[in-house]
């Protein structure tokens, strides 16, 4: 980033990270932003405003001005933009080309342009978001979530524990233990975490030892309602 704000080439900035030209590249165009524009109220300027020779757009068959240069208080839009046709918006070249982005421009803070920018911060914020965003949700068919359910939800409620189960029909289910938790802490079966012997009993010895540690009257009601609700229990392990 430090090198994108003092205007380096991307040759010059993959030389220092040793890395290739086109990586930086890659980085830069992906996770570059646009963020709001301060006058949202102001349109961008007309690529097209300076061989323009438009006339007669709000009707005015007297007006003998061009539409790009003709004012009028009374007039219901106040530029040829809003009603104009063949309007594009101006876009710099900088955001076209090479650097891609605005960091290092000079004329930034009074550019009226849509800006773009690079943070390396964002960019690790994405990255981050990415890496967990795979692993969210159901990796799992509804017939298949059917066929799980119908097997371990009534083998739950027979005091049977998740170990016992895989170990025994292990070959049936088409994914880890630990996956098993996930999806009984989601409700995605009938069987629910009070069917769970072992962490309901775990949860109590919580509930015990906070009484025993003088804790809040409001951590032992929350703890006490989650028990009794049987909600999320993972967040209490």
């Amino acid at each position: 980033m430090k090198g994108l704000n003092d205007n380096e080439s991307f040759a010059s900035i993959s030389r220092r990270i040793e890395k290739d030209p086109t990586t930086v590249l890659k980085e830069v165009k992906r996770n570059r932003f646009s963020p709001k524009r301060s006058e949202v109220w102001k349109p961008l300027p007309c690529n097209r405003k300076k061989e323009c020779q438009i006339r007669f757009l709000c009707d005015g068959m007297d007006c003998t001005n061009l539409c790009k240069s003709c004012y009028k208080p009374d007039r219901e839009c106040k530029s040829c933009i809003d009603i104009c046709p063949d309007y594009l918006p101006d876009i710099c070249p900088n955001i076209s080309k090479a650097p891609y982005v605005c960091n290092g421009c000079l004329k930034v803070k009074r550019c009226n342009l849509q800006h773009t920018f690079y943070s390396a911060q964002a960019a690790e914020e994405n990255y981050q978001a990415l890496l967990v965003s795979p692993r969210n949700g159901i990796n799992q068919s509804p017939s298949d979530i059917a066929m799980l359910d119908n097997l371990i939800s009534p083998l739950l409620k027979q005091g049977q524990s998740i170990a016992h189960i895989y170990a025994n029909h292990g070959h049936e289910i088409p994914c880890s233990r630990k996956t098993l938790y996930s999806y009984i802490d989601l409700g995605i079966f009938e069987a629910r975490n009070i069917d769970l012997r072992r962490r309901v009993r775990f949860l109590m010895l919580i509930f015990f030892d906070l009484i025993l540690q003088n804790q809040t009257f409001q951590e032992i009601t929350i703890l006490t309602y989650h028990i009794t609700t049987c909600k999320n229990f993972i967040m209490f392990e």
